[in-house]
């Protein structure tokens, strides 16, 4: 990788250790001069894509959490390890590292399948919670640099996604490492608990940390800091333009997530890019002025006031290659892409290679039927902002009948008559969450009494046809030809002028 800034990581260091107490709340951090408005590139991006891809992709069972739950016994992947590699002080995770090969990964191949997608921004996950790096890493030798496929993945991946013209994305799970694996328990009966493999399976931890129990021991500043070491090499590394954090990043000391976040705002001026980086969280674990909020698997039921991100797996369950996974179609993934831009969101898609570094054709399949449909449709969606309003039709009806909340689960279905609405100038497009039956239709959203607006055409998006089309009080009536092109999602383009 690019010579590691030690000069400046030992600056972070000195500011660092002058304050690291347990309790997060009690620290005296000051987030304001890190406050960032969100950059316009983000809000017009509206589609990324990213993948779960490493070790744990060579098992292929379950979850991207075997190399958690394999150590826990009765589970399915307790007794699936037990059973394929025998008793976990003989094969434990460690072992899985010289399998992940990576013989057939091409970067290149990877990031001109991410641009036919449609995606503007990609990259991998940098680190999972199970301690191995996919970067050429100066603080951690377990790395896919040193060992397993011997590649730098992250930056493999950068220079491809760069040279495609795309924002690069790398994503941080690490923070699970504390208590991710049973270091607690007898070397002499499971693996992770021997010091000699300290360095991947984490230190010695107690069994309610393990066990993630809420009064359990929170990071001690010796994790905390190799944490935020590894976070730096790949800032200083990689000129990542986004950087994501998975859940548990608030049990980080609060100014080693400080730190962090400083260092990414300067790497970002020192690129000529000031401002234009874009940090994303879960829940409360930074504040909203220097992040952007990310949901994982949901979605706001409502319009944000600020732009937000939802990250959903191409599959029914897992975020890794797994070898009975279950693909989501891809309507259903465009469907929950258009909700979430109309809702003022970006949505983060997650894709599961093999290990060997193969992206599976039905994976392909549904990336290429999204990308034909925003490459005919996708100026209903990129660089678009939300109406006064989201949308209209069945869901959209329930949604707002609901107790307020601020998400709900990813796996919705949609009809035709669930209408999605994005604006761009004076330009409003109402996407159709499916193929019209019915050639009448009316858009209650342009009623007289709820927006007034002055439409002067509409246009039906991939049709030469003409419409007819008329305003009324109760909202603006289209009549679709008779011949509707078949698609995923159907898109009228309303042209205003002056109220």
């Amino acid at each position: 990788m690019r010579f590691y800034n030690f000069f400046l990581l030992s600056l972070f260091l000195a500011v660092s250790l002058s304050s690291c107490s347990q309790d997060t709340e009690s620290t005296n951090v000051n987030w304001k001069d890190l406050e960032n408005e969100t950059p316009e590139w983000f809000k017009d991006a509206k589609f990324g894509i990213y993948f779960h891809w490493g070790v744990y992709t060579v098992p292929a069972y379950h979850s991207e959490w075997y190399s958690r739950s394999m150590y826990f016994p009765g589970s399915k992947a307790n007794e699936h390890h037990l059973g394929h590699y025998g008793p976990l002080d003989e094969f434990g995770y460690k072992d899985f590292v010289p399998m992940f090969k990576a013989e057939r990964f091409d970067p290149d191949a990877w990031a001109e399948l991410f641009v036919k997608a449609g995606a503007r921004f990609a990259g991998p996950v940098a680190e999972h919670a199970d301690g191995f790096s996919m970067w050429d890493s100066e603080v951690n030798s377990w790395n896919a640099k040193d060992r397993g496929p011997e590649i730098d993945v992250v930056d493999a991946m950068e220079k491809a996604i760069r040279q495609h013209d795309l924002k690069f994305i790398t994503t941080f799970h690490h923070q699970w490492h504390w208590g991710w694996y049973p270091t607690h328990k007898d070397p002499d009966s499971v693996d992770a608990a021997d010091p000699a493999y300290s360095e991947l399976y984490g230190p010695e931890v107690s069994e309610a940390a393990w066990r993630h129990e809420d009064d359990a021991a929170r990071p001690d500043e010796a994790f905390s800091r190799l944490w935020a070491d590894k976070v730096h090499e790949v800032i200083e590394g990689y000129d990542p333009d986004m950087i994501y954090f998975d859940t548990r990043m608030g049990h980080i000391d609060e100014p080693f997530r400080e730190e962090i976040v400083r260092h990414f705002r300067e790497n970002n001026s020192e690129r000529g890019m000031k401002g234009q980086g874009v940090i994303l969280h879960k829940f409360d674990d930074l504040p909203a002025e220097v992040s952007v909020r990310n949901h994982e698997k949901s979605r706001m039921n409502r319009l944000g006031e600020q732009v937000w991100q939802t990250e959903e797996p191409i599959t029914t369950f897992s975020w890794c290659y797994t070898q009975d996974m279950e693909l989501r179609p891809a309507r259903d993934i465009l469907h929950s892409l258009v909700d979430i831009v109309s809702k003022n969101g970006v949505y983060l898609l997650n894709i599961s290679p093999k290990s060997d570094g193969t992206i599976p054709q039905d994976q392909q399949d549904i990336l290429l039927s999204i990308g034909q449909w925003l490459d005919r449709y996708g100026e209903a969606v990129y660089g678009t902002r939300p109406w006064y309003r989201y949308g209209e039709g069945p869901r959209y009806d329930a949604e707002t009948s609901e107790e307020e909340s601020d998400e709900e689960y990813h796996e919705l279905s949609y009809t035709a008559e669930d209408v999605r609405y994005t604006t761009k100038g004076n330009t409003i497009y109402a996407i159709l969450l499916g193929q019209p039956g019915e050639k009448e239709l009316q858009l209650q959203a342009f009623s007289q009494n709820s927006q007034p607006v002055k439409v002067t055409n509409v246009h039906l998006i991939g049709s030469d046809e003409t419409l007819a089309w008329s305003d009324s009080e109760d909202g603006l009536n289209v009549t679709l030809p008779a011949e509707v092109p078949a698609n995923m999602a159907t898109v009228l383009k309303i042209e205003t002028g002056d109220g």
